[in-house]
Order: C-alpha cells, then sequence, then structure tokens
C-alpha cells in the first residue's frame, strides 16, 4: 500500500526528474556547484508557482527540493516531483516549473 500523502489514486501519472551536476561548464571542467539562495523568498515564490501552475494546468502535485551550498558534479543539484491525472500533463508541467525554477528562484550558482 502506497502511504505518500502526495499520491493520490487519481492520478495516473508519476514523474521525478533529477537536475544533476554535469562535470564541465561552457568547456571547463569544474569539480562542482555552489548554490546561494535568499530562501524566504524562494518558498514564497514557489508557493505561488504552485497556485499559477493549478490555474493553468488543472489538478495535480508537484514538489521541488533545490539544493544549497555546494553540490559536486554527478549528484543532483533540484528534484522536481510531478504527479497529474496523465503523463503527458505530467512531462509538461516539469518542463513548467523547470523554466520557473530557473528564472525565477532567487538561487545563484558559482561553478568551482
Amino acid at each position: 500500500e502506497n502511504t505518500d500523502p502526495e499520491w493520490s489514486p487519481q492520478f495516473g501519472a508519476e514523474l521525478i526528474f533529477w537536475g544533476v551536476v554535469r562535470k564541465t561548464e561552457k568547456g571547463e571542467i569544474i569539480k562542482g556547484i555552489e548554490y546561494s539562495s535568499y530562501e524566504d523568498m524562494s518558498y514564497e515564490i514557489a508557493k505561488n508557482m504552485g497556485a499559477e501552475a493549478f490555474a493553468k494546468f488543472g489538478d495535480h502535485n508537484a514538489k521541488i527540493i533545490h539544493r544549497i551550498g555546494f553540490v559536486p558534479i554527478c549528484e543532483p543539484s533540484v528534484v522536481l516531483r510531478i504527479s497529474s491525472h496523465h503523463s503527458k500533463s505530467a512531462y509538461q508541467l516539469s518542463e513548467w516549473y523547470l523554466d520557473k525554477i530557473k528564472n525565477t528562484l532567487p538561487i545563484w550558482k558559482k561553478f568551482i
């Protein structure tokens, strides 16, 4: 039995995206990425993203985890979990949320 509170029997699609730190950036080898954030503002913006996504796409669940601090290569810096009625909407939601994460959250990165 699935007891995860984010899972709902009404949803037929579950998509988990892992954004992993690559070993190169613009052709240069890196050790990882140092992330910093204005966390309170990020949290508020993320809540607003959820409301905007619900208005645009309808009923779904989304969970965003973005690491702060140093993230070495080959490890995930962002994890996005989407539950929706169908696979097509799960992929659309994933793309939409990733775009919003990259372009609206006050998270900065420094390549190390």
